[in-house]
């Protein structure tokens, strides 16, 4: 039986998950000790090294396992074009935005940008079939996207989301369209500073 169907060694995963996150809501990332995260499972440090090699891969795979659930949310909605993924992650992280603000309060957030431009190609390849980009383009969208829509969910959960995820997803799809930067040029003004070629 493979390890990760093994029901022994999912539940010491989760256990250690569970210790990590317990933890960290009580004293910051940095000063938690492997230690103290298999003292809170009830495991020894053997076990947490048989299964991750660092506290940063505890929290990745704790991201690979909520991508999971994202994928499912997507695929039961059938939706099949960006704006409507979008909207659903945010719904989704919304709704597990506690995780979201441990990392936060932790400046942990880079983890998820790191893991959304790998999860970016892949919900491409599972569930957008209407574009077709080059590879290279296709590598700097998704750094783009990744970087962005991460960053902009932090905000937002930091700011108690109060805009509609609906309104998120076509802010998102209005910044790659072109029609944000439209909008932004009607509202600021730059005091001519890049009308003159001489300044």
């Amino acid at each position: 039986m493979a390890e990760r169907d093994n029901p022994i060694s999912v539940r010491s995963k989760r256990r250690i998950t569970d210790a990590l996150l317990e933890l960290m809501v009580e004293k910051p990332f940095d000063k938690i000790t492997i230690k103290e995260i298999v003292e809170r499972a009830g495991l020894t440090r053997q076990t947490f090294y048989h299964k991750f090699e660092s506290k940063e891969e505890v929290l990745s795979a704790k991201h690979d396992e909520l991508f999971v659930d994202l994928c499912r949310h997507i695929e039961s909605n059938e939706v099949t074009d960006w704006q409507e993924i979008i909207r659903v992650f945010f719904l989704f992280w919304q709704r597990h935005s506690d995780f979201v603000e441990l990392l936060i309060q932790n400046d942990l957030t880079y983890l998820m940008e790191n893991k959304y431009y790998q999860y970016f190609k892949r919900i491409k390849e599972e569930f957008v079939t209407d574009t077709d980009l080059p590879p290279e383009q296709a590598e700097l969208i998704y750094a783009f996207a990744a970087g962005g829509v991460v960053r902009m969910l932090v905000v937002w959960i930091e700011n108690g989301s109060e805009i509609p995820a609906r309104e998120m997803a076509e802010m998102v799809m209005h910044m790659f369209d072109g029609t944000f930067y439209e909008n932004l040029k009607n509202v600021w003004t730059f005091s001519g500073i890049f009308s003159d070629p001489n300044a």
